[in-house]
C-alpha cells in the first residue's frame, strides 16, 4: 500500500512538475517512512525550483543535522536566515548545530536571538540549559531549566536534564526527584532508568542500582550503555561472573566499539585468566586508535602468564607504534634483559 502511495505521488509530480505541494506530500511520506535519504533528495528537488524555500532549507538542515553532518546542516540553516532573518526557528537549530561542535559563544547567540525573534517555550531554555551545563556554568543551567519547567512541568526531557543537573552538583536527593518524576511520565525513557541506576551506584545504594539496571535493559535490550555500566557496577561489587556475562553482552550488540573488550580484558586479567585476557585484547586491537597501549596491556598479560617472550614482541611493537616510547623502552630493556639471564641461567 505504501509502495503505491509514493508511485502516485511521483505520478503526479510527473504530470505537474511545477506544483511543490506534491513535492511536499512526498517528502512527508518518506519522513513518515523515516526514509531520510529519500526525503532529503524531495527537498532538494524543491529548491531547484525555489532556492528560497523555507521549509525546504529547514527540513534539509535537520535531517542534516539528526545524520550529525553539521557542517552540511549549517549550510541550509544560514541560508535560511539569509531569507528571514527573523525566523526563531531556523536560528534555535542553528543554535543546536553550533551547540553540537563546541562553539559556545555562537550557540548561546543563535538561542537568545530565537527568544527575541519570538520562540518563548521549554525547549529554547532547556536547550540553553543543557548548554550551560555541558559549559560547567551550573548556576545559570539551573535558572532555564526551571524556566523551561514553568512552562512545562511535566516534560520528561526537561526534567530529566534538571536531574543531571542537579546531580553534578551534589544535590542527590532532588537530582532523584527528578529522574523519577520524568521516569513516570515516560516510563519507556531507558536513559533516565540508567540514569537513575548510576546515581544509586554513587550513593552506595546498591538494591535499588541493580533495579534500573535491570529496567534499563527491560525497555532498551541492546542498550549497550546500559550493559556496560551494568558490568562495572559487578565487577565493583566483585560480582566477577554476573560482570563477565554483562561485558560480553554488550560486545554482542555493539562488536566493533572497543570499550567493552578492554574492560572484560582488564577484568579477566585481575582475575588471573590470562589467555582469556589476552585473546580479549588482541580482539580489540583493530577497532582501538590507541594501539600502543593496548599492545603494552597485551605484554604485561604475557608477562603475568610467565611467557616473556611473547611479552618481549608486544613491548616491541608498543616500541614501534609510538615515537614518545622512552618508557616503553626502558621496560623493554629490563624485560629483554631478564629473559637473556634466565636463558643463561638455564644453559649453565
Amino acid at each position: 500500500m505504501s509502495e503505491e502511495k509514493a508511485k502516485q505521488l511521483i505520478e503526479e509530480i510527473k504530470k505537474d512538475p511545477e506544483n511543490l505541494n506534491n513535492y511536499r506530500a512526498l517528502a512527508d511520506f518518506y519522513i513518515d517512512k523515516q526514509d531520510f535519504v529519500s526525503a532529503f533528495n524531495v527537498y532538494q528537488e524543491i529548491l531547484k525550483k525555489d532556492e528560497n524555500d523555507i521549509q525546504a532549507l529547514l527540513n534539509s538542515g535537520s535531517i542534516k543535522f539528526y545524520a550529525k553532518e553539521f557542517r552540511e546542516a549549517l549550510k541550509f540553516y544560514l541560508k535560511g536566515i539569509e531569507i528571514e532573518p527573523d525566523n526563531s526557528l531556523l536560528h534555535y537549530n542553528l543554535g543546536n548545530v553550533y551547540a553540537e561542535i563546541n562553539d559556545f559563544e555562537d550557540a548561546m547567540k543563535e538561542y537568545k536571538t530565537a527568544v527575541k525573534t519570538g520562540m518563548n517555550n521549554a525547549a529554547i531554555f532547556n536547550a540553553m540549559g543543557i548548554l550551560y551545563s555541558d559549559n560547567g556554568k551550573f548556576p545559570d543551567a539551573k535558572e532555564f531549566f526551571l524556566r523551561a519547567l514553568q512552562f512545562e512541568p511535566n516534560n520528561s526531557e526537561c526534567l530529566a536534564n534538571y536531574g543531571t543537573l542537579c546531580q553534578r552538583m551534589g544535590d542527590f536527593k532532588l537530582a532523584e526527584e527528578n529522574y523519577k518524576k520524568s521516569l513516570e511520565i515516560r516510563n519507556d525513557n531507558e536513559q533516565v532508568a540508567l540514569a537513575l541506576a548510576n546515581l544509586y551506584v554513587q550513593l552506595n545504594r546498591k538494591n535499588e542500582a541493580k533495579e534500573f539496571f535491570e529496567k534499563a535493559v527491560q525497555i532498551k535490550p541492546d542498550y549497550y550503555s546500559a550493559w556496560v555500566c551494568r558490568a562495572i557496577f559487578h565487577s565493583d561489587e566483585k560480582e566477577y561472573d554476573d560482570a563477565i556475562k554483562y561485558y560480553k553482552n554488550a560486545i554482542e550488540l555493539e562488536p566493533k566499539k572497543p570499550n567493552a573488550y578492554m574492560l572484560l580484558a582488564h577484568l579477566l586479567l585481575n582475575e588471573k585468566r590470562y589467555d582469556e585476557a589476552i585473546d580479549t585484547y588482541k580482539r580489540s586491537l583493530e577497532l582501538t586508535e590507541n594501539k600502543t597501549m593496548v599492545y603494552v596491556f597485551i605484554a604485561n598479560a604475557y608477562m603475568l602468564n610467565s611467557n616473556m617472550k611473547d611479552a618481549i614482541n608486544y613491548y616491541r611493537l608498543a616500541m614501534k607504534s609510538t615515537k614518545d616510547n622512552a618508557e616503553i623502552t626502558l621496560i623493554y630493556i629490563d624485560i629483554l634483559n631478564e629473559f637473556i639471564e634466565g636463558k643463561l641461567k638455564h644453559a649453565a
